[in-house]
């Protein structure tokens, strides 16, 4: 009967380390996509910045074009 209950406790122990080394992985694994979305979250950013730059030369352009007699 102890060799049992001994037996069952090492098993718990084992399923409870699994489960531990697992939690780190996904954190591990969230830590990572965190990184990831911020790092995509500053390139569009940098995009939607471009692209302002973008429609605001056009604007000047096509004023400068509104602006020559034909």
């Amino acid at each position: 009967m102890l060799e049992n209950l001994e037996e069952k406790i090492s098993e718990l122990l084992a399923k409870y380390q699994d489960l531990v080394d697992e939690r780190e992985r996904l954190l591990s694994a969230l830590k990572e996509e965190r990184e990831k979305r911020l790092e995509i979250e500053k390139k569009m950013e940098l995009l939607s910045q471009d692209r302002e730059r973008v429609k605001m030369r056009i604007d000047q352009l096509l004023q400068r074009l509104r602006g020559i007699e034909l």
